[in-house]
């Protein structure tokens, strides 16, 4: 199974906007627009659910163009998180809150 680690740790192969872009699949773009907007409060457009991954310099979902953690790690020149001499910041922290495979996946870049 392909993994493709985002800056903050989140495997895009496994992300549904990863998944719909690369089917081209307008019914789970459909699908994962409603879940997140359920999930994060807030209305988002299936046609914002288009993503080549965090790494990419293509297409990103809108959220991922904004990121905070992207740009910290961009700005840093790392590949991850994991290679931050200030890993485990609060920044990084919040969205490990989402999902413990999130934190598994840094650990396992850092070992």
């Amino acid at each position: 199974m392909e993994t493709m680690i985002a800056k903050c740790g989140i495997d895009c192969a496994q992300c549904d906007a990863y998944k719909a872009t690369i089917e081209d699949s307008d019914e789970l773009r459909v699908k994962t627009a409603q879940q997140w907007s359920k999930m994060f409060g807030h209305q988002i457009d299936p046609i914002t659910i288009n993503c080549m991954g965090c790494q990419s310099q293509e297409t990103l979902f809108s959220h991922c163009q904004v990121c905070g953690i992207r740009s910290c790690a961009n700005e840093k020149g790392l590949t991850t998180c994991a290679d931050c001499p200030d890993y485990g910041c609060e920044k990084v922290q919040q969205i490990w809150n989402h999902d413990g495979k999130i934190k598994e996946n840094l650990e396992r870049l850092r070992a």
